[in-house]
């Protein structure tokens, strides 16, 4: 994220809710958490400074390891109400920084996505969303107009062949097109590009090459990310070198490579937001397992400090490792 450029959008009341999640969070991991039958843990848990919404969980790829593009997803498929959105911002915007518009699948595919940029920067809100890159290029007067914040773009291969063995049905030089059409807006109408590769046993060769992309599409960062896999089938997607992957494999077992610690600040700094409504504690939980409350009947605040959050907090800082979901975490740990 670019540092410099959020810091405009925050406010006395957005910095004192920050220091207000920071005690909150602090408190939680220094105090001895008991293990009792109550539920709450600290409250009240104040306002969250990030919401991830999901403007649709769609997708134009079928990638090898994606919940999504595999079908693992059991969960309903749709697009978003834009007023659904824009009654969290309202409800919102006096604490939030930051509104992330992705979660499973491709955000460009919904119509409105420009409108629900325009409507969040409108109210002071960093703004950002994650892309395969496909429809960049038909999408371009729409970002030009909207100006979000910053938009990551993923590219797991430099060529068509290694691109295509993770992106199933993805064509690379349609990713291209897009970055090059980012790259010719002028500074003021251009967000923050960051590209982020996956790194895989079948591309992990052509890192070095990733990096003379930066200039020629006047990109801000590149980012090698670990990738993560769901079952012993995919394990042979995993790089040979140990410094790109988050596991330790035996045989056809695999776990994270690092002990997981008690806490987690995602939960407490945010929450995440399914396109039909549904709050969810975090980015893990991609078939909404955990669903804590619905925004269209309760405020996202009034959810947060209900039982069923409150409960999951206390689970997370008690015994994380004993929840699923969170096995297959790195918030909070080096991978």
């Amino acid at each position: 994220m670019n540092r410099f450029k959020i810091i405009k959008y925050l406010t006395i009341r957005k910095l004192i809710n920050l220091i207000n999640l920071s005690f909150y969070y602090r408190n939680l991991k220094t105090k001895k958490i008991k293990q009792n039958n109550g539920s709450k843990v600290n409250k009240p848990l104040p306002p969250p400074s990030f919401i991830t919404f999901e403007p649709t969980n769609y997708c134009n790829l079928k990638c090898a390891a994606c919940p999504s593009g595999t079908g693992l997803l059991t969960r309903d498929k749709g697009f978003a109400d834009l007023e659904l959105f824009k009654n969290l911002i309202q409800q919102n915007k006096k604490h939030l920084v930051n509104i992330i518009l992705h979660f499973q699948g491709e955000p460009l595919l919904h119509e409105q996505l420009g409108k629900m940029i325009s409507f969040a920067k409108k109210h002071k809100i960093f703004t950002e969303f994650s892309t395969n890159g496909h429809t960049i290029h038909t999408n371009i007067d729409i970002i030009k107009n909207s100006k979000p914040d910053r938009i990551i773009v993923s590219l797991d291969g430099i060529e068509q062949e290694t691109y295509n063995k993770y992106r199933v049905n993805g064509d690379i030089k349609k990713v291209y097109q897009g970055l090059e059409a980012l790259s010719q807006l002028n500074k003021k109408e251009r967000p923050y590009i960051e590209l982020q590769f996956l790194v895989f046993k079948h591309n992990e060769h052509e890192i070095e090459q990733l990096y003379k992309l930066k200039n020629k599409y006047k990109i801000d960062k590149i980012s090698l990310k670990t990738a993560q896999i769901y079952s012993k089938n995919q394990i042979d997607l995993l790089p040979n070198n140990s410094k790109y992957s988050r596991y330790i494999v035996n045989g056809d077992k695999f776990e994270i490579n690092s002990k997981l610690p008690n806490s987690c600040r995602r939960i407490i700094f945010g929450s995440v937001i399914t396109w039909d409504g549904k709050l969810v504690p975090c980015c893990f939980d991609k078939d909404a397992n955990f669903i804590m409350g619905d925004i269209k009947n309760k405020s996202m605040n009034d959810i947060r400090n209900g039982n069923n959050y409150q409960r999951f907090i206390k689970n997370v800082f008690l015994q994380r490792n004993k929840i699923e979901m969170c096995k297959n975490c790195t918030e909070g740990i080096r991978t």
